[in-house]
């Protein structure tokens, strides 16, 4: 018998030192990058510091804020308020400066609890402040504009609450011949409608810019930083999505536009607040950061176009902004209500937008119908599963094809190991005269790779998932498996480090996948073979910080996986295999001797 060519224990040895150098970049990205990033940004979430006094504006709006920070129950009650009572939101309006800034939202806690709604909005001055902010600008410099301090009024006849599909309306006299309101309505869901009005008692034409904004100050407390997700500023403009990482904002990056279409705002994984204009009004947009006292400022705002008021006469701006829970069926319908475009963009749908965003409105449908969020995931599983069978189907039956022919491939490279074209030519004949194609496998097995992407990311978005319960330890599907094997399960009373939390839920994922190497028929080659035995150790590892849910449906996803090649190899190959056991090939004895 011929000896193995030298060319295979090289090819063999590159193999082994690509998979060494590609987890030498995993560990060091992770070890040197990931963590560094990740104290930095806990770093800065925990600064009590608050922004500068506001910068002077009379083209763009305003970077405001203020010098001390204080509890946030304590700054709301320290200004007068409009009371905000929605079916969807509570909050209040501030009669200083007009700001809506303080808004929670009804449904949603910060624990599983129940005990402490999400305050989405909290103002200037506190931890963590976020608030909406609209005004004027003006070409005369001599009169007197509504600014952050300005105490506003309710007008004669005014409501005293904002309620749902109400409104109310604030007045300010600024001593000079201008009467400016500002009306602010809701509907049943998230939206306010904001109109500004001007109105001249002068003897003399003056012109204005209206502006909003909004406001960020230092990331948010549940920011993660990942790049498989954006949060963070965003813009529609033009036709063209703009996404803003914190971290550029932070370096001095912006985002000017002059004379554009679209809306902008700033987007959480399951919150987001926007700017929505009319469907055909130009503004100028911008997307800036600013630091003051060590605290960053993250602000997206817009100008609308100039407008001329007459003596007698009034002007009026009108804005959509919404502040809430991102829903996609509620987002379609604004969109067609009001004329806007691709609102669906709030959602980081990813690369496979196209197949993403219908998976997310089957996964909604299932959870609508069947009424459990966890029972929601396995039967859309079941679903994809199902109409990814056909290329399983095929992938497996070219593994079978490719394996019968494999005593003539290794004769082959026996007789011709050192003539290397030679031995790809006649390999090329065989693969003819077989009628076999060695890549006929893998496509079918690329083209479900986009496929189950859209799937985990529909679930990553979905915020039914943030603190929705399955079945036994498992309290919220947002967050990671509790559970952890280095405990055993809790009987040990100690925390270990972070790298050796390993859940139930993860340990059942790395079960399904050694039932299904188990199930594979052994590689030729000896390297791949044993890179194949360790791959669902580290991948467990990986995925053991992930959301239950997700690891819940790809645990699933592979228990259907074993099914299926079960009945392709058993039903279709005509292989023995076992469940138990595995494949035939991997359960033959070494002879002895």
């Amino acid at each position: 018998m011929k000896p193995p060519s030298p060319h295979d224990a090289q090819d063999n040895s590159r193999l082994l030192l690509a998979v060494l150098i590609s987890l030498a970049i995993l560990f060091g990205f992770r070890t040197f990058i990931e963590k560094p990033q990740l104290a930095k940004i806990e770093q800065q979430q925990k600064q009590m510091q608050a922004q500068a006094p506001s910068a002077q504006k009379p083209s763009a709006p305003p970077l405001a804020g203020e010098a001390a920070v204080r509890d946030r129950q304590e700054v709301i009650a320290a200004a007068r308020r409009i009371p905000i009572h929605g079916s969807k939101v509570t909050g209040s309006i501030s009669l200083a400066g007009g700001r809506i800034d303080d808004l929670s939202l009804n449904e949603h806690y910060t624990t599983i609890d129940n005990k402490e709604h999400v305050a989405l909005l909290s103002p200037s001055g506190t931890k963590d402040a976020y608030y909406v902010e609209s005004g004027w600008t003006g070409d005369d410099k001599t009169t007197a504009l509504p600014d952050e301090k300005t105490a506003w009024t309710l007008a004669p006849g005014s409501a005293q609450t904002l309620e749902t599909n109400g409104s109310v309306t604030l007045q300010w006299d600024n001593g000079q011949g201008l009467l400016f309101e500002r009306t602010i309505a809701l509907d049943d869901n998230y939206l306010f409608n904001i109109t500004q009005k001007i109105t001249n008692k002068t003897n003399a034409g003056k012109k204005f810019n209206a502006w909003h904004l909004i406001s960020r100050h230092s990331l948010p407390v549940d920011f993660k930083g990942f790049f498989i997700l954006h949060e963070g500023p965003l813009a529609y403009l033009d036709g063209k999505l703009k996404e803003m990482s914190y971290k550029d904002l932070a370096k001095g990056d912006t985002v000017e536009r002059e004379g554009v279409k679209g809306w902008l705002g700033i987007t959480d994984k399951y919150w987001f607040v926007g700017i929505f204009p009319g469907a055909d009004e130009k503004i100028n947009a911008r997307i800036i950061g600013s630091k003051a006292d060590g605290v960053q400022i993250y602000q997206t705002d817009i100008v609308s176009e100039t407008q001329a008021v007459a003596p007698g006469q009034f002007i009026e701006d009108k804005k959509l902004i919404f502040a809430g829970v991102k829903n996609l069926p509620l987002m379609t319908a604004y969109q067609e209500k009001y004329g806007l475009s691709h609102l669906d963009l709030t959602f980081d749908f990813g690369w496979w937008y196209f197949i993403t965003k219908p998976f997310f409105y089957l996964l909604h449908f299932l959870m609508d119908h069947i009424g459990n969020v966890g029972l929601a995931i396995l039967a859309m599983t079941v679903i994809i599963r199902g109409a990814v069978f056909p290329l399983a189907n095929k992938s497996f039956r070219s593994m079978a094809g490719m394996k019968k022919i494999a005593p003539q491939l290794k004769a082959l490279q026996e007789k011709h190991g050192g003539n290397r074209e030679k031995l790809q030519m006649e390999i090329f004949e065989l693969y003819k005269k077989e009628n076999v194609n060695p890549f006929s496998g893998c496509w079918p097995l690329l083209i479900q790779i986009p496929i189950f992407f859209a799937l985990y990311k529909s679930i990553l978005l979905s915020v039914e998932l943030r603190h929705a319960p399955f079945w036994g330890w498992i309290h919220d599907l947002s967050a990671a498996d509790p559970t952890n094997l280095f405990t055993l399960f809790g009987l040990i009373p100690w925390t270990p480090p972070a790298a050796l939390t390993i859940g139930a839920w993860p340990l059942l994922f790395c079960l399904t996948m050694i039932i299904q190497k188990r199930l594979t028929p052994p590689m030729p080659d000896k390297t791949q073979e044993q890179l194949q035995t360790y791959f669902p150790f580290i991948i467990t590892f990986m995925l053991a910080k992930f959301a239950s849910g997700l690891v819940i449906y790809w645990t699933w996803s592979n228990v259907l996986g074993v099914l299926q090649q079960y009945y392709i190899l058993r039903k279709v190959g005509g292989q023995e295999v076992s469940l138990i056991h595995g494949h035939s090939e991997r359960r033959k004895k070494k002879p002895h001797g």
